[in-house]
């Protein structure tokens, strides 16, 4: 029993989060979202919890970019953002691509940028949810449609190897991969 307990005590307790999401292991610290309070966070090693941004929107997701600059996901405004020293910029603005709700991301080692977008308001109790579809940011900006009809996109990973893409696929209940082409597209679902 004293083991358990130890073990408990090392894990630490973080107060006043709502609604924690798109956590991150990244260099030795533990990053995530409060999408409730739309802060992005930073909890180290030794226990010390700070806030790195304030957003005026739902950050729904992090990554970064291949020379360690943070990327966030604006939900509602369908913007990408990057961190520069303590600035915000907007990397790519999705909205023209997507109508509702971007969600989660995944950041391959060429800095492409995937973002998966639910495919209806999930803030409107009324809403039918429809598919939705996973963008390409490229890193200079340019946004693209690369797979659509999944059934509420949210959690991707690449595989070591650079050559899959897997995405949960949260309505459907299922994991669906792709094969990722030498410009970014996303082909041979299954």
């Amino acid at each position: 029993m004293r083991g358990r307990e130890s073990q408990r005590e090392s894990v630490g307790h973080i107060e006043g989060l709502s609604f924690p999401e798109s956590l991150r292991w990244h260099d030795g610290a533990l990053w995530f979202t409060d999408l409730s309070t739309q802060r992005v966070m930073r909890a180290g090693g030794d226990g010390h919890v700070q806030t790195v941004a304030e957003l005026p929107d739902i950050p729904s997701a992090l990554g970064w970019t291949p020379d360690g600059r943070l990327l966030i996901v604006q939900a509602i405004s369908r913007q990408l953002l990057r961190m520069d020293d303590s600035t915000l910029a907007v990397v790519a603005d999705m909205s023209a691509h997507v109508t509702y709700r971007c969600n989660d991301m995944i950041v391959d080692r060429r800095g492409r940028v995937y973002v998966g977008n639910m495919g209806f308001d999930l803030g409107d109790p009324e809403a039918v949810p429809q598919p939705g579809s996973i963008l390409l940011v490229t890193p200079n900006g340019d946004v693209r449609i690369v797979a659509d009809e999944l059934a509420f996109p949210n959690g991707m990973a690449i595989t070591p190897d650079g050559q899959t893409l897997i995405v949960a696929e949260s309505y459907a209940a299922r994991l669906t991969a792709f094969d990722i082409t030498p410009d970014g597209s996303l082909v041979h679902p299954r």
